[in-house]
């Protein structure tokens, strides 16, 4: 076919996708041109290559989709295989948004070629130069080019974030996560009147499991939104999965900067980061919960919740404070180390300490902090303030507040706790401790250790901890005990990680060595669901009121 005409809009980057398992052309796609044109039946657009028109697709709001600021979808009218058409510059982005609106136009009954014409001149008017466009396309996703998450995020930290989780040895490493992983499976299968025939958005998909639960409780369509490279995984995972996979559809980018074509009437996420809020992901769950969630729809999980308390640790005070030893050295090689020996020891204490948590070095009460995720705003996690007023139970040294947090589904037909408390099977997520270079010391039982704990958000996708500790003077009359710390929450010393992974690795082995005639696959679900009512056990234990 020879083109005929009509508005040239402008280059994009073509590439045929299966609509439900592809939202996002693969690198590598051809260049083609759009052009809008007149035909009795409507308004029709001509996708060309070297002056050959390619596909005439009739513009309809039904066939036309936007996967995200840079992607739209179109669906032939023959059916089959949908093409994903990828701005390749502005104009490119521009021409998309014609083709969107145009669409939408023509539902309307009005389509409105004279305002394409003017649009398109308006957009060659306004083309940046091509050194400006080179570098636009050097800056590539993160640099700031105006979505949400880009205009609070420094570039470097979301290309490290993004480039972890697009590692596979990364993904099992949570996959492996039994705990995580079974609760999940339990909350989202044993919830089937909250899913079936339900449209669910999963946000930050990941290798794209949580969408593959929430088709297998009867989603009627799952949004995949992934903006890693794992999102070519998932879509794999999905097409290997046809009897649920089929209801997939994995879009490539940042929920910040996605158009779906429906709302949704559930969100499911994995969010958490060590002490609930870090990698400030729960502020992306938050924004598809304002963009796309229906009202009255569920979102799993449904609220969150950290708890603090204080603890007394000899050891690991010790082993915290040896690690500048070094720095005493006043003859290495000749030269004298000593002056740095003060900075090194405030950097270690300023790491948060990850790791299992034994339960015997808690010494006081538990102060716990609430997050209501269909309710609390995104502005309401840039500074969070959390009082603290620890009765500590005997005499002994406070070297700081450890922490760990648990979440809650909220199915309406049955509730699961995730918790990662010190005492219960271990997650990726183990406890974390904020430990005080300078501890305070109760000499009486049941005296209070008063103070607070500021998180304040930076860019770097984390927090700034702050920590203030108040205890009664050692001795009558003298002064209040007053200890400070500053800690980088995107900097922790992870003390147990590797003997962790081990662990999990060896507990998969039986699952993956059975011989009984019961595949693997089959005893995973059913391992799955254990883990999950380990997680409502926790929960029930503890006050959840």
């Amino acid at each position: 076919m020879r083109s005929t005409g009509g508005l040239l809009l402008g280059t994009v980057g073509l590439s045929p996708l299966d609509a439900l398992n592809g939202a996002y052309p693969a690198p590598g796609d051809e260049a083609a041109t759009l052009r809008l044109q007149h035909t009795p039946g409507g308004l029709e657009l001509a996708v060309e290559q070297g002056g050959k028109a390619l596909h005439r697709l009739p513009l309809t709001a039904d066939a036309v989709w936007r996967a995200s600021e840079s992607v739209l979808m179109v669906r032939p009218p023959s059916g089959g295989s949908a093409l994903a058409l990828r701005a390749q510059d502005e104009q490119g982005r521009q021409a998309l948004k014609e083709v969107a609106d145009q669409a939408a136009s023509a539902a309307a009954g009005a389509p409105n070629l004279p305002a394409a014409a003017a649009a398109a001149r308006a957009q060659d008017a306004q083309q940046p130069a091509a050194a400006q466009q080179q570098q636009q396309q050097q800056q590539g996703p993160g640099s700031g080019s105006g979505n949400h998450f880009d205009s609070k995020t420094d570039k470097g930290s979301a290309d490290l974030y993004f480039h972890y989780y697009g590692c596979l040895q990364h993904q099992q490493n949570m996959l492996q996560d039994y705990i995580r992983t079974g609760t999940y499976y339990a909350a989202i299968t044993e919830n089937p009147q909250d899913f079936e025939g339900k449209v669910v958005m999963d946000v930050g998909c990941g290798s794209g499991i949580l969408s593959l639960f929430a088709a297998q409780a009867g989603a009627k369509v799952v949004y995949a939104v992934e903006a890693s490279d794992m999102a070519h995984h998932a879509r794999h995972l999905a097409a290997a999965n046809p009897g649920i996979g089929d209801r997939i559809r994995v879009l490539h980018g940042k929920v910040e900067e996605m158009e779906v074509p429906e709302k949704v009437d559930v969100l499911v996420s994995e969010p958490m980061g060590t002490l609930l809020v870090n990698e400030r992901m729960i502020e992306s769950y938050l924004y598809a919960r304002d963009k796309f969630l229906k009202p009255g729809g569920k979102m799993f999980p449904r609220l969150g919740r950290v708890h603090l308390c204080a603890f007394s640790d000899e050891a690991l005070y010790g082993e915290v404070a040896q690690k500048s030893a070094f720095f005493q050295n006043n003859a290495f090689y000749g030269v004298d180390l000593t002056p740095l020996h003060a900075p090194a020891t405030a950097g270690y204490f300023g790491q948060v300490v990850v790791d299992q948590l034994p339960p015997n070095v808690l010494v006081s009460n538990c102060v716990t902090q609430t997050f209501d995720f269909l309710t609390c705003s995104e502005a309401e996690l840039q500074h969070i303030r959390i009082p603290l007023s620890l009765q500590v139970a005997v005499p002994c040294p406070v070297h700081g507040v450890a922490s760990w947090f648990d979440v809650l589904f909220d199915g309406t037909q049955t509730q699961r706790w995730l918790s990662t408390a010190p005492g219960l099977p271990i997650t990726h997520w183990f406890q974390l401790r904020c430990l005080m270079e300078r501890p305070v010391v109760v000499a009486q039982p049941g005296a209070t250790v008063s103070g607070e704990l500021r998180l304040v958000a930076h860019n770097r996708q984390s927090y700034d901890v702050h920590v203030m500790l108040r205890a009664p003077p050692l001795t009558p009359g003298g002064p209040e005990q007053v200890s400070t710390g500053k800690f980088d929450l995107k900097e922790p010393y992870y003390r147990q990680q590797m003997q962790w992974m081990m662990q999990m690795a060896q507990a998969a082995a039986p699952a993956a060595a059975a011989d009984d005639g019961t595949a693997a696959a089959d005893v995973a679900p059913a391992a799955a669901a254990a883990l999950g009512a380990a997680g409502l056990a926790a929960g029930q234990q503890m006050d959840v009121s």
